[in-house]
């Protein structure tokens, strides 16, 4: 066999190998890409652009449940919450939600749920007590 046969064998593994890592570095560069720009958002920002989602998804439940179209809510508390073990994210191995406690007055009637937000189109909000409360009880 001549050297420029075996030159020939060993270029187009070289060439083979090359490609593959150049694709191993793509896909880890797209995968860590979500992971950086979720740095970048300190927990204050990522409350602060969830709330008006999370209080409005209250609301609308809120309104409902109360029969009330006049209600109104505000968030009585607020926190980042990691769900770890699921997906990666800024929490190390978890996902981040946004946790919103917010109360829901009108028509005598008030109510307080308990809403998550994943990002600003995705909340969901949960009764917290179960009940609905005449105002004074």
């Amino acid at each position: 066999m001549k050297n420029s046969e075996k030159f020939k064998g060993i270029n187009s593994r070289v060439q083979i190998q090359s490609c593959i890592i150049r694709s191993i570095r793509t896909s880890l560069a797209v995968l860590a890409l979500p992971l950086i720009i979720s740095a970048c958002v300190t927990e204050s920002q990522f409350l602060a652009q969830n709330a008006p989602s999370a209080l409005n998804t209250a609301l609308a439940r809120g309104r409902f449940e109360l029969n009330c179209p006049q209600a109104n809510g505000s968030i009585l508390s607020q926190k980042v919450t990691y769900i770890n073990g699921i997906g990666m994210g800024m929490g190390g191995g978890g996902y981040e939600w946004t946790e919103y406690t917010i109360g829901v007055r009108g028509c005598g009637k008030q109510a307080v749920y308990e809403t998550m937000c994943r990002d600003q189109d995705n909340c969901n909000s949960f009764a917290n007590t179960g009940r609905i409360l005449e105002s004074g009880q």
